[in-house]
């Protein structure tokens, strides 16, 4: 390969700082709909493919949005400045990459994958009328071991010498409703900057600890209990104000105790009522942030009494409701 310098507009570059944004005259106007307002933009054409890339450091995070349209063969270059570890997800199409000395590897259609990745450029192969959504959160490897310490199995891969390119999970992990549901949110999120900093870093943190436990977990469930634990999922994201009530909702779907709570655990990554609670905290954060409730009906929507919903909401995101307008 041709010695490259890094203003080749082939280059993807998956982590660094970029200095100022592409201005939003010269991005193409079906792109403007998907611009995050606290993200450093870049948009660029090369050849025949378009890449919209998004990027806002977030704590320990370092959150990547890579869009790319391709109207014709073509191949791009992803691009480490320096090691990192990145929780890939990958949307619309399955893509093959040839990573430096590494095999080729196919990254399958709504997946992620924890990957180890050195200093180099790989290759991205481009079929045409390609289109993908790559949403990448990068992890310092420095940052690693305390964000993995409440997980033995993976925090002990994490601590063991790291050589070249590696995939940390045995398999591609399917994304769930819930990991959807919080990406999605990531990808609409128009927040001003001191909200979108708050709730996009909790987003963050929320997806790598469902990995963590996913990297854990050893129940498998038929594709019949998984859209039947969906059901579950989206019943209790479509009524927040619903209390939590495990004897309710077993009755409601004709699912023991026992199961519900083994088989929720194993489908989503998480608790039942601990994501019971992520989702009241989910509505109730995006209606403070509106400032067009009063506290009082926010508490109504979400079940909760209004000290109950300012406590646990500053509890949830770190952010003082009262301090914000509410």
């Amino acid at each position: 390969m041709p010695a490259l310098s890094p203003e080749d507009a082939r280059l993807l570059p998956l982590e660094g700082k970029r200095i100022g944004n592409t201005n939003t005259a010269r991005i193409p106007e079906e792109y403007l709909q998907l611009l995050l307002p606290s993200a450093t933009i870049h948009c660029w054409q090369q050849g025949q493919v378009y890449i919209l890339s998004q990027h806002i450091i977030l704590g320990p995070y370092s959150l990547w949005i890579h869009d790319v349209i391709s109207n014709g063969e073509q191949h791009i270059l992803p691009y480490v400045p320096h090691a990192f570890y990145t929780l890939h997800f990958l949307f619309e199409s399955g893509l093959n990459v040839r990573l430096p000395d590494a095999s080729p590897y196919h990254l399958a259609e709504d997946t992620c994958n924890l990957f180890y990745l050195e200093p180099g450029i790989s290759q991205l192969p481009l079929e045409e009328d390609a289109k993908a959504l790559s949403v990448n959160i990068n992890i310092l490897p420095e940052y690693m071991p305390a964000l993995t310490a409440d997980f033995p199995e993976l925090n002990k891969r994490i601590l063991q010498n790291r050589t070249g390119y590696q995939v940390l999970n045995k398999q591609p992990f399917p994304v769930s409703a819930l990991s959807r549901l919080l990406i999605s949110k990531i990808l609409t999120c128009r927040y001003l900057v001191t909200y979108a900093g708050v709730f996009l870093e909790r987003c963050c943190a929320d997806l790598f600890r469902l990995f963590c436990r996913q990297y854990k977990g050893t129940i498998v469930i038929s594709p019949a209990d998984n859209r039947k634990y969906d059901q579950v999922f989206d019943y209790m994201r479509n009524n927040p104000h619903l209390h939590f009530d495990l004897h309710d909702l077993c009755w409601k779907f004709r699912i023991s105790e026992t199961e519900m709570e083994a088989g929720f655990l194993a489908h989503f990554s998480i608790p039942i009522k601990e994501c019971h609670h992520m989702l009241k905290m989910i509505t109730a954060f995006d209606m403070i942030v509106q400032q067009t409730y009063k506290p009082g009906e926010i508490a109504v929507k979400v079940g909760l009494s209004t000290e109950e919903l300012i406590s646990e909401v500053e509890g949830f995101y770190g952010f003082k409701v009262a301090a914000n307008g509410n």
